[in-house]
């Protein structure tokens, strides 16, 4: 994940180059808990010494210089199965966007009555984050 997480903030480091004012949107499947070491770097921009592992890895102090922003902020789950319960999809955008709607999370009483994801209901292991965005 956290060799992922390089790759990707080069990309964006790079498209921001060379399109001067170029707005960012990171949304996806991130695998990565609230907790995790990658949710600290792509949300607050750095890594806490904590992280030493990831530090290793960069070779390098571990700063993001992106500033993302969660847009829909922190819902309860995004994944909901009998075994395991979490937020690991998220959609971030800059700074300098302005997030203008966003879809609600489902009710837990829907969740729980449906016995988690894939239902009937809920027809993904994961839960949609979806996200209006005002990029002027």
């Amino acid at each position: 994940k956290q060799w992922y997480q390089r790759r990707v903030r080069a990309r964006l480091e790079r498209t921001r180059r060379r399109f001067e004012g170029a707005r960012v949107v990171l949304c996806g499947d991130m695998n990565s808990r609230k907790t995790s070491l990658v949710h600290s770097y792509l949300t607050r921009g750095f890594v806490d010494s904590d992280g030493s592992e990831l530090e290793d890895f960069f070779a390098t102090e571990v700063r993001n210089p992106l500033s993302l922003n969660l847009a829909r902020g922190e819902p309860n789950f995004t994944n909901y199965t009998a075994t395991f319960k979490d937020v690991i999809d998220y959609v971030l955008c800059d700074s300098e966007s302005k997030v203008v709607a966003v879809t609600p999370s489902p009710e837990l009483s829907d969740l729980e009555q449906s016995e988690g994801c894939p239902s009937e209901i809920f027809p993904s292991d994961h839960l949609p984050i979806i996200a209006d965005i005002d990029f002027t």
